[in-house]
């Protein structure tokens, strides 16, 4: 298609100009080179355009006792992060993010056999270039103080344990291929006002391949932190749940 409309107006240049105001210093053929210069970079800019990209998730919860037996090999994915815009608060958070290696969902899947008590839920975000999404973790708090050393809070007490606990997403198809992701967490219905905590300080942006697998998880499970408050949280049976995620980008 693009082919055709190319040599149809390559066709009415050549034979009619087409309206094209002819300079002194500029021969017609220069300038329908021209033109055709500017439809292909037209004609390939927006067959790109339409490019989406895929976010799956996968959310492991365990009990404490059982995720002590993850550990250990999930340690192996955290630090390579590519930018964080606040490396000393993102420690002090106990959140740990990082792209894991090759074997990391065939190391998991032997470990998961042994555990004694495991629920999975897998959720699907496609976005556009530049948007932004949410991935939902969960409703429940079990801690009732964390600390957060941002801009607004050196400690965080409430009543309520009723608060959606999420990461934010915005993705960008950089030109060399590669996914960049910027994630946020987001305390939901948090505020007094009843609007939404976003840990901006937090804020860490992550470049991967499509397919590559990234990971987020808690470093300290017993702490009142941020990572507890959002990965972390009190079964029916009052039994202590964490939550790993892991996040694998695709373009569509």
């Amino acid at each position: 298609m693009i082919r055709l409309m190319i040599l149809g107006i390559y066709a009415c240049l050549l034979l009619t100009g087409c309206n094209i105001l002819q300079t002194s210093s500029d021969s017609h053929y220069d300038q329908v080179s021209r033109e055709i210069a500017q439809i292909k970079a037209q004609a390939q800019k927006s067959t790109s355009i339409g490019d989406n990209i895929k976010i799956t998730v996968n959310l492991l919860t365990t009990s404490i006792e059982d995720r002590f037996a993850i550990d250990t090999m999930t340690q192996r994915a955290f630090g390579d992060v590519t930018v964080t815009k606040h490396p000393d608060l993102l420690t002090q958070s106990g959140l740990q993010i990082g792209v894991a290696g090759e074997d990391f969902l065939y190391q998991l899947n032997i470990i998961k056999q042994q555990l004694k008590s495991s629920e999975e839920t897998e959720l699907f975000l496609v976005l556009a270039d530049g948007a932004t999404g949410n991935i939902n973790i969960g409703r429940e708090i079990s801690v009732p103080r964390f600390f957060y050393f941002g801009q607004w809070y050196s400690g965080v007490n409430y009543e309520f344990r009723k608060a959606g606990r999420s990461m934010k997403v915005t993705v960008h198809k950089l030109p060399s291929g590669l996914i960049e992701m910027e994630l946020t967490p987001v305390f939901s219905r948090f505020l007094s006002d009843g609007g939404n905590l976003e840990l901006n300080e937090l804020s860490t942006t992550v470049i991967a391949s499509p397919g590559e697998i990234l990971v987020i998880g808690g470093g300290d499970i017993t702490g009142e932190n941020v990572a507890n408050a959002l990965l972390g949280f009190n079964s029916k049976s009052g039994e202590k749940k964490q939550t790993l995620i892991t996040v694998t980008p695709h373009i569509r």
